[in-house]
C-alpha cells in the first residue's frame, strides 16, 4: 500500500508543478499585456503628434506663402518709389527756380503758397522715402531668410 501511497503521491506532485508552470506561463502573459497595453498608448500618442506636426506644417506652409506674396508686393514697390524719387527731385528744381526767379523779382518765396506746398511735400515725401527703403531691405531680408 504505501508503494500505491506514493505512486498517488507523485502523481499529485507532477499535477502541481504542472499547475505552477501554467500559473507562470499566465503571470508572464499578464505582464505582456500590460506592456502591449503601454505600448499602445505610446503608439496612440505618437499618431496623434503626428497629426498635429502634420497640421501645423500646413498651416507654417499657408503662412509662409501669405509672406512671400506680401513680401513681393513690399519688394515690387520699388519701382513706384523710384518714380516718387524722380518726381521729388523735379520739385526740388521747380523749387530753386521759383526762389531765383523771386528773387530778380524781388519777390519773397513766402507769399507764394505753391512754393510752401510743394517743399512741405518734398520733405514730408523725402523722409517717408526713406522710411520706405528701409522696410523694403527688412521685407527683401525675410524674403531671402524664407526661400
Amino acid at each position: 500500500m504505501s508503494k500505491h501511497i506514493n505512486k498517488v503521491f507523485n502523481m499529485i506532485q507532477t499535477e502541481l508543478k504542472s499547475e505552477k508552470v501554467e500559473l507562470g506561463a499566465v503571470d508572464d502573459a499578464r505582464q505582456i499585456i500590460s506592456n502591449l497595453g503601454n505600448a499602445e498608448r505610446i503608439l496612440d500618442d505618437v499618431e496623434t503628434a503626428s497629426k498635429g506636426v502634420v497640421k501645423e506644417y500646413v498651416n507654417l506652409k499657408t503662412r509662409i506663402e501669405k509672406v512671400k506674396n506680401s513680401a513681393k508686393s513690399v519688394i515690387g514697390a520699388e519701382t513706384n518709389i523710384k518714380k516718387i524719387s524722380d518726381l521729388i527731385r523735379k520739385g526740388d528744381d521747380v523749387l530753386r527756380k521759383i526762389s531765383s526767379q523771386a528773387k530778380e523779382l524781388g519777390i519773397s518765396v513766402n507769399s507764394i503758397n505753391e512754393f510752401d506746398e510743394l517743399f512741405d511735400f518734398t520733405q514730408s515725401l523725402s523722409a517717408k522715402i526713406n522710411e520706405a527703403q528701409k522696410y523694403i531691405r527688412d521685407v527683401k531680408d525675410i524674403n531671402n531668410q524664407i526661400k
